[in-house]
């Protein structure tokens, strides 16, 4: 078990000063937008009700990509089903082809992602699905907002039965997930608010992190000294056995699926945070970040950015990164506190490695790194000039306990 220390800069958005300005609004695309739109604690509590609400169960086949995270996984076997997974290209498009030839009768439902922000053209994949009556489950917990490119009137959202996204990874909040569906009736779907002590942690956790990465200002400063008091208060709390203390885990980083999170929805706080952030400077931002990184990495040595293009209607959830030698430079940079992860790094058991080799690759390839709205611009350079470092072997040497690899 490596222990590497915490990320020198955020890694998601924290609440900074700047988080609720207000810009000139535009048309702006996001499943926000949908009318029928339920707050969840997470983008795997939406998977799992997106599951229970369309009927799937003990038997049945949920069609998934090779190419996952755990939290993609648990949901389905939760239900009772089994994975049955399908190619995913080195560009992370899926293979229809390669679907039609894993579908059975058993196949009830499939999920597609827009991996990393980028949306793709899933309406081959709609008519597939309509034509073998399989409920298509459209994973955008990658692209909170956007449109296709190549077509600008297709919205994220708009071709699943139903939409799930984390809204944790494009807001500043501890709690959050959304079930979108145009095609679903979701308003049923029963769903009980959390305990106070969980909306109390909710608000607690944000500021905190906000304060620990030195936003806010001199309201920071103030809140620094309040949050003094919340070990006190926190073990107050706990000491009184029939309070909820512990909240999703998806909340704190890890990718297993809470059943008892499922059907709770997301906090008041985090609720709030979404309804006043200014969505257009998330959307600037993410860009102009994405594009600052990129112009910064994709000349160096050994690397290349896993997408050639930012398309105009894109808004990246990072900056991927493809790495030629990734064992000589993910450890090093972590162990320095630079942000950075690996989606997929461990792939389901029952992935077999040589069936999907693009998803093997990609899972150990990619790195990502943030390009939030949050970032500093000095957060930016920093993180920079470390991965300049690690490209080009100049961060080895004895204050890692280890020398340049040979080429």
């Amino acid at each position: 078990m490596n222990n590497f220390p915490p990320p020198a800069i955020p890694l998601s958005p924290v609440v900074s000063s700047h988080s609720f300005d207000r810009h000139p609004k535009g048309s702006i695309s996001s499943l926000l937008n949908s009318p029928n739109c339920r707050y969840v604690t997470s983008g795997r509590a939406a998977i799992a009700l997106a599951l229970e609400n369309s009927g799937v169960g003990a038997g049945d086949e949920v069609l998934t990509p090779a190419f996952h995270c755990e939290s993609m996984i648990s949901p389905i076997r939760w239900r009772g089903a089994r994975p049955l997974f399908y190619q995913v290209r080195k560009d992370t498009s899926i293979d229809l082809d390669d679907i039609r030839a894993r579908y059975t009768p058993n196949c009830k439902a499939i999920i597609a992602t827009h991996y990393f922000g980028f949306m793709q053209d899933f309406r081959p994949l709609r008519q597939w699905c309509d034509d073998n009556k399989v409920i298509f489950i459209e994973d955008c917990a990658h692209a909170f907002f956007g449109n296709l490119a190549s077509d600008p009137s297709v919205s994220v959202g708009d071709c699943g039965d139903y939409a799930i996204a984390s809204s944790m990874k494009f807001f500043p909040i501890y709690d959050g997930g959304l079930l979108v569906s145009k095609r679903r009736r979701i308003g049923r779907i029963p769903l009980k608010q959390p305990s106070w002590s969980i909306e109390l942690k909710s608000l607690l956790n944000t500021l905190e992190k906000s304060v620990r990465y030195g936003r806010l200002g001199v309201p920071g400063w103030l809140l620094k000294k309040l949050l003094l008091a919340k070990s006190h208060i926190w073990q107050w709390i706990k000491s009184s056995s029939h309070l909820e203390t512990q909240g999703p885990s998806s909340s704190e980083g890890a990718y297993s699926l809470d059943e008892k999170w499922i059907h709770v929805s997301s906090t008041r706080a985090s609720q709030q945070i979404l309804a006043n952030s200014c969505l257009e400077r998330i959307i600037n931002d993410r860009r102009r970040n994405y594009i600052r990184l990129d112009r910064a990495l994709k000349d160096l040595p050994g690397v290349r950015p896993l997408f050639p293009t930012l398309p105009d209607h894109c808004v990246p959830l990072v900056y991927p990164l493809f790495v030629e030698q990734p064992d000589r430079h993910f450890h090093a940079l972590k162990s320095i506190g630079v942000p950075i992860w690996r989606f997929g790094e461990y792939l389901d058991s029952e992935v077999d490695l040589e069936v999907f080799p693009a998803s093997s690759t990609l899972s150990k390839h990619v790195f990502q790194f943030p390009c939030h709205q949050e970032l500093l611009t000095s957060e930016i350079d920093w993180m920079i000039e470390q991965i300049r470092l690690s490209l080009t072997d100049q961060i080895y040497g004895e204050h890692y306990g280890m020398a340049p690899v040979s080429q």
